[in-house]
């Protein structure tokens, strides 16, 4: 990631733009829906033999399963667990990355060689096979989902935050800050955690939109949320069979899935632009 200083003189409106209040918007949106289930539909477990695989309509918006499930209640109650899910996992691999990327900055040498070679490794091995393989040995509760999902997303806020801590440490002011006696901990706790702070917020959306795609991905496998708990990846796959007649089933959980995803991009960006202020941030990941 590097970070280029726009020409002297320009001025930038510190603000996440069009683009990212609608992303922020649509994303509040899902979460409030999602949280506020119980109060806004019904049971997504009750089955009605009377109207299986009924088509959207005024009754059923979403229409129904082949068990007879409102598709609608189920979608919103699917994203409860997945976007839990998404959150922890968000929230850890972000700390951890960051975490890493300060540690490499700080100490140079070896521990950032360490750190970065970690990286290096933990992209190689693709995030779903990773996630397939430990699964498999530990099971696909709460804990272990959330594991794989730090483990597939902790890189990219690693990634974002190395290459700025690497060149903060390497100024000026870090130098005469060491000169006069302060430590590493001064250091990283006066100067460089407040410089890559913005960088981390940033980051942290970004990991959230890699750890959602690959909770549903777990989903769609059958490695993450078990029936006959709905969750927005199982659904997927559960109308994969009946996509030439009944294709609701699949479509509007994985619509959801990718409207959660862009709008977590969108405020992503937005972010960049809010925090970097008069800067524009060119990113290895994700633009």
């Amino acid at each position: 990631m590097t970070v280029i200083d726009k020409p002297a003189g320009t001025r930038t409106r510190r603000t996440i733009g069009v683009a990212g209040w609608i992303g922020a918007g649509v994303l509040a949106a899902v979460v409030l829906v999602t949280l506020f289930a119980p109060l806004l539909v019904g049971d997504p477990l009750e089955q009605d033999f009377t109207v299986i695989l009924r088509a959207p309509s005024h009754a059923h918006p979403f229409g129904t399963d082949d068990l007879g499930r409102d598709v609608l209640t189920r979608t919103v109650f699917g994203g409860r667990t997945g976007l839990a899910l998404t959150a922890v996992a968000a929230a850890v691999a972000s700390v951890l990355g960051l975490s890493l990327a300060l540690l490499g900055a700080l100490y140079g040498g070896w521990i950032d060689g360490l750190t970065a070679r970690l990286a290096d490794i933990q992209l190689a091995v693709p995030s779903i096979v990773l996630a397939i393989v430990v699964l498999s040995f530990i099971g696909n509760s709460f804990v272990p989902i959330v594991v794989v999902l730090v483990l597939g997303s902790w890189v990219l806020t690693f990634r974002v935050i190395r290459g700025h801590a690497r060149a903060v440490v390497q100024q000026q002011y870090i130098e005469a800050a060491r000169v006069a006696g302060a430590g590493r901990g001064a250091i990283a706790w006066r100067h460089l955690i407040p410089s890559v702070l913005p960088l981390f917020f940033v980051a942290v959306t970004l990991s959230a939109a890699s750890a959602l795609l690959l909770e549903s991905s777990l989903g769609f496998l059958g490695l993450g949320v078990q029936p006959p708990e709905p969750d927005w990846g199982q659904m997927v796959a559960a109308g994969r069979d009946t996509l030439s007649t009944s294709p609701w089933i699949a479509v509007f959980p994985g619509l959801v899935v990718v409207v959660t995803a862009v709008a977590l991009q969108l405020l992503g960006d937005g972010l960049a632009e809010r925090f970097v202020g008069g800067q524009t941030v060119q990113r290895g990941i994700a633009r």
